[in-house]
């Protein structure tokens, strides 16, 4: 019965490691790929600016 609990208290803490782990790395992508989406529109508006004219 003390093993069943130890297994599953050890699978909470892998499980929550594991998300805050997912959430940390997730943020760092957004904010990676964000900014060089961000870059690429402000490009490409530019771009398209000049092209008007």
């Amino acid at each position: 019965m003390i093993l069943f609990t130890f297994l599953i208290t050890l699978l909470l803490v892998i499980a929550i490691v594991t998300i805050v782990f997912g959430f940390v790395v997730g943020a760092g992508f957004i904010v990676m790929f964000g900014d060089v989406i961000i870059c690429a529109l402000i490009i490409a508006l530019i771009i398209r600016h000049f092209m008007k004219k």
